[in-house]
């Protein structure tokens, strides 16, 4: 979980992403070749004076990701980037670090190490993002997402704070975690034109594709599992908050209890010409538990959320696909 920073916050200038063709081309092609293993790696470039950060190399790390985002702060990782930053300068290129991409699956991304690794390199470079394929769609079109943690993430991030006032103070929930920006791709038509020159077969078994009315079960499957898993965490979390919830409640009734009482024996005192007992003395005498931090099932909900989109799509599909066969099943027995 996140604790308190010494860093501020610095607004962010650039408010874009212009990727290159060629970049896009060996993101795509490294991490669909290599899925379902996950791989990342850093984005190089420069911001323009237009607002904008041009991407103009990437370099995956040589290994795959256990998990989103665990390569980011990792000796190896860190290692790795600076070597191929001070290779490109020996090289008289002038290009800056500038961010990382990720191949996950749908909501999987949203993970502490990935949170963790972005929250400390936007403090470092305020223009810092992350580039998401999501491989949900691999091999029938990209999805490709920039990413930038919102404000009030960051200055949640920096407090180290995570209680529930806390994210209100923030105006932050699970909804606005991420700032998403817009990319461009520069030279699309390359890409367009790799796309057509690429093996007629291939292509044309692509694009009869949509004619397979098989379910796609491996996808599906691999959604509705990595839901399953989310939303246990999800519940694990929100049954330690109720239990709070619960515990903090029996303390609120003791401690009112506690001041009628008070409030009882001193009208009684009063009457007595006695002095008034302390009404304060119940601060001693009970304790309200402390709030657990919201943290994790803000970010569990964010997976939730983006899950549940991706698996509504998939059923869409599974949908048009079930009645294609129900109609052609009914059309059969009626001939």
């Amino acid at each position: 979980m996140a604790t308190k920073q010494t860093k501020k916050y610095q607004q962010p200038t650039a408010t874009s992403i212009n990727v290159e063709s060629s970049v896009l081309l060996s993101l795509i092609r490294h991490t669909s070749e290599n899925y379902p293993s996950l791989f990342s790696g850093a984005l190089l470039g420069f911001e323009d004076d237009e607002g904008s950060i041009d991407v103009t190399h990437a370099y995956p790390f040589p290994y795959p990701d256990q998990y989103e985002g665990g390569s980011f702060r990792s000796r190896s990782g860190a290692k790795y980037q600076q070597e191929i930053l001070e290779s490109l300068k020996k090289l008289e290129y002038g290009v800056e670090f500038q961010g990382w991409f990720q191949s996950t699956v749908s909501g999987n991304f949203v993970t502490t190490q990935l949170i963790e690794g972005l929250a400390q390199q936007q403090l470092t470079n305020k223009n810092a993002f992350i580039l998401i394929h999501n491989m949900a769609s691999v091999g029938k079109e990209v999805e490709l997402k920039a990413f930038r943690l919102s404000e009030g993430f960051i200055g949640a991030y920096i407090d180290g704070k995570w209680k529930s006032k806390d994210l209100e103070a923030n105006k932050l929930t699970y909804l606005n975690i991420f700032d998403e920006l817009p990319i461009n791709i520069h030279n699309q038509h390359l890409v367009n034109l790799y796309l057509a020159g690429l093996d007629n077969e291939a292509k044309g078994e692509k694009e009869f594709d949509v004619l397979n009315l098989s379910s796609n079960q491996n996808v599906t499957a691999q959604l509705l599992e990595s839901l399953y898993s989310q939303v246990d965490s999800y519940n694990y979390d929100q049954n330690n908050f109720n239990y709070y919830q619960r515990q903090h409640q029996k303390e609120v009734s003791k401690i009112t209890q506690w001041k009628q009482q008070r409030k009882l024996e001193n009208l009684e005192r009063a009457k007595r010409g006695d002095k008034e007992l302390d009404t304060e003395e119940w601060r001693g005498i009970f304790k309200l538990p402390s709030e657990p931090s919201r943290y994790n099932n803000m970010l569990h909900s964010n997976a939730i959320d983006v899950l549940a989109d991706d698996i509504l799509k998939k059923c869409d599909e599974e949908l048009t696909k079930s009645f294609a066969i129900e109609r052609k099943l009914t059309a059969g027995d009626s001939q």
